[in-house]
């Protein structure tokens, strides 16, 4: 069994090795379900990062 992460951006879990993209904040490495997402974060991170309990996903 592959472990997942989360996609802070639309909250859909998803494999570390097939990750569309990933960013570097604070130390931490982050993975994106698609190229949307991340650019979503890199525009603005704590607007996910403190809405980390909340899930949506509008794909």
């Amino acid at each position: 069994m592959t472990a997942t992460v989360h996609d802070p951006v639309c909250g859909m879990d998803i494999d570390p090795a097939t990750a569309a993209g990933t960013s570097e904040y604070k130390g931490q490495t982050y993975y994106f379900c698609s190229l949307g997402c991340k650019k979503s974060f890199d525009k603005e991170p704590e607007k996910y990062l403190g809405k980390a309990d909340e899930h949506t996903h509008e794909h």
